[in-house]
C-alpha cells in the first residue's frame, strides 16, 4: 500500500507513492535490480539506521527519521548517493530510513529537524 508523505510545515510532497519494505524479502531487495525511480516514489524502511548501495544502480537521495507521534523528524538528508558505494550510509540514532529518488531532497528543500507525515 503506498503512502503519500508530507512534510507538516507546509505540505509539500515528499512522496506521492511510498511504499514500506517491512518484510524480509522487500527489505532484502530494496531498489536492487531497479532501472528506474521515478519522482513522487518512494521506499520506506522501518527500523532500519544504515542503508547500502552495493548491487544499486541508480542513485538515490536518502534520508534517517526519528518516528514520533505525528509522523518522522528528519535526522539527516544525504542526496545523490550514488551507485557501488562501499560503505554503508547511516546514522545510529535514527528509527527509519527513507529512500528516494536522486533530486527530491534538492528540489523539495528537505532539511534536518523538519517533521514528515502522512498525508490524508
Amino acid at each position: 500500500m503506498a503512502m503519500n508523505l508530507i512534510r507538516m510545515h507546509d505540505r509539500v510532497e515528499i512522496a506521492s507513492r511510498a511504499e514500506i519494505a517491512d518484510r524480509f524479502g522487500a527489505r532484502l531487495k530494496g531498489l536492487i535490480g531497479r532501472s528506474r525511480f521515478e519522482a513522487g516514489e518512494g521506499l520506506l524502511f522501518p527500523k532500519c539506521n544504515s542503508v547500502h548501495m552495493w548491487m544499486m544502480s541508480i542513485p538515490i537521495d536518502l534520508v534517517f527519521l526519528k518516528k514520533q507521534a505525528s509522523g518522522w523528524i528528519v535526522l539527516s538528508v544525504h542526496p545523490g548517493l550514488r551507485p557501488w558505494k562501499l560503505l554503508p550510509v547511516g546514522n545510529f540514532r535514527a528509527d527509519d530510513a527513507l529512500e528516494l529518488p536522486a533530486g527530491t531532497i534538492e528540489r523539495a528543500g528537505l532539511k534536518s529537524g523538519e517533521v514528515l507525515c502522512i498525508a490524508s
